[in-house]
C-alpha cells in the first residue's frame, strides 16, 4: 500500500468487512503533532481503500466495506473523540472520499477503540 502506515489489516466475518487498524499508543509531542501524524494516516487509508491499493493487495477486502480503526493505549478520550468526530465530519462533506460508485469499496466508516497498555491491579 505504498506509504500508508497501517498496523495491520484484519477480516471481520460478522460484519463482512476489511479493518485497516490504526495503532495509537504513549504521545509524547505535543497531541497537536500526533493529531496531525494521524490526520495523514486517516487520509492515507482513504486514499489506499479509494483507489484500489487496499483491494490489490488484499483481494479479499475488493467490493466490501471498510472500517478504518484506531486503536488508542493510554491516550487522551476527549482528544481523540472530539478530534475524530470533526475527521468524520469533514469527510462526509467531501465527495471525493465517498465510497458511492467505487469498484473497490462499498462503504467506509470508522470505530475509535480505547484502552490502556497499563498494568491492572
Amino acid at each position: 500500500m505504498g506509504e500508508v502506515a497501517v498496523n495491520f489489516i484484519a477480516f471481520d466475518k460478522d460484519l463482512d468487512a476489511c479493518l485497516m487498524v490504526l495503532v495509537e499508543e504513549a504521545w509524547t509531542k505535543p497531541v497537536e503533532v500526533h493529531l496531525r501524524a494521524l490526520q495523514d494516516r486517516l487520509y492515507g487509508c482513504l486514499d489506499a481503500a479509494l483507489d484500489g491499493q487496499l483491494a490489490a493487495q488484499f483481494p479479499d477486502s475488493s467490493g466490501k466495506p471498510v472500517i478504518i480503526q484506531v486503536d488508542c493505549y493510554d491516550l487522551d478520550r476527549g482528544e481523540i473523540d472530539g478530534f475524530m468526530s470533526r475527521f468524520v465530519e469533514g469527510i462526509a462533506a467531501a465527495p471525493e472520499y465517498s465510497a458511492e460508485g467505487s469498484p473497490y469499496v462499498s462503504e467506509i466508516r470508522f470505530k475509535v477503540n480505547h484502552d490502556s497498555l497499563a498494568p491492572r491491579h
